[in-house]
């Protein structure tokens, strides 16, 4: 990134999911099999579609598009609770560090179920759609 912000990084669910993604990443490389196990790499991959998904519903102006992508971060965080459960009880996670991540993604679960939200309410015509006088926004008034 060479020293460059973009718009996107300066979002707190961006950092966010980076943060939980750094953090399942390190997880899932320190339990009993060092990271080798399919559910460790289950869990790097789903990571990195939560991310992945996140920046991708950002980038996007369309409100479908958005909430398909939001609807996919948002399955790929739940996903992480049993992937996680799986881990501990295999003895590939320490239930310290699987209740120190449940934390992180309860937060960025509200955050992105929050931007579906309000990505479905602009997709179906809510009020963030349509201005004081009914009519539909700007590119600039339908994004935030």
């Amino acid at each position: 990134m060479n020293g460059s912000t973009y718009r996107i990084e300066n979002l707190d669910v961006y950092r966010k999911s980076m943060a939980a993604g750094v953090k399942l990443y390190r997880a899932a490389g320190n339990g009993a099999s060092n990271g080798h196990s399919p559910l460790a790499e289950k869990v790097r991959q789903t990571a990195l579609a939560m991310i992945l998904h996140l920046v991708d519903g950002l980038g996007f102006w369309e409100t479908d598009i958005k909430a398909l992508h939001f609807a996919a971060a948002k399955r790929a965080v739940n996903e992480m609770t049993p992937l996680l459960d799986l881990m501990v009880s295999l003895g590939e996670m320490k239930p310290e560090t699987q209740a120190q991540l449940a934390t992180d993604l309860q937060d960025l679960a509200k955050m992105v179920g929050g931007l579906l939200r309000q990505a479905r309410r602009r997709e179906q015509g809510g009020e963030e759609a349509r201005g004081a006088q009914g009519e539909e926004r700007g590119r600039e008034g339908a994004c935030n």
